[in-house]
């Protein structure tokens, strides 16, 4: 033998284990930062998402769509994020005619680059990274 103990050999053999362990899953679950701004972006959509269904509800009561994001939050009741949760500025939305409206943010990421297995909301929801716009249609109710 060498004069090493085996106990020094398992010891360096378990170091290599922790440090290929630890670079595999940042690998496979990208950096801290990346995962933080993954995370983000997942806020502002749910936030895109309640201030779609506070648009949509305030349509139902006045039969037209709000001015500003001002007129939704101001309602009684209406606990509405409007301004992004990283840089504090208020989120996009105007009237896009008729019955239509754009609700817009400014994203870090790009979902169509997120790993195979990574979770992410419906497609509609889709973006890239940078101002992004989603446009939705007030539909009339069926008979």
């Amino acid at each position: 033998m060498n004069g090493r103990p085996v106990g020094t050999w398992l010891l360096v053999l378990a170091g290599i284990v922790v440090v290929a362990t630890v670079a595999g899953a940042i690998v496979v679950m990208g950096s801290p930062a990346e995962q933080r701004r993954m995370r983000i972006d997942e806020r502002r959509v749910d936030d895109l998402r309640r201030i779609e269904a506070a648009v949509r509800l305030y349509h139902g009561d006045a039969d037209a769509l709000p001015g500003t994001l001002d007129v939704l939050a101001a309602r009684p009741g209406v606990a509405l994020d409007a301004a992004d949760p990283e840089t504090g500025s208020s989120y996009g939305y105007r009237k896009a005619g008729g019955d239509a409206f754009e609700l817009c943010a400014t994203f870090a990421t790009d979902t169509a680059a997120r790993k195979p297995g990574e979770h992410w909301q419906e497609p509609r929801w889709a973006h890239g990274a940078g101002r992004h716009c989603f446009t939705f249609r007030i539909e009339e109710p069926k008979d």
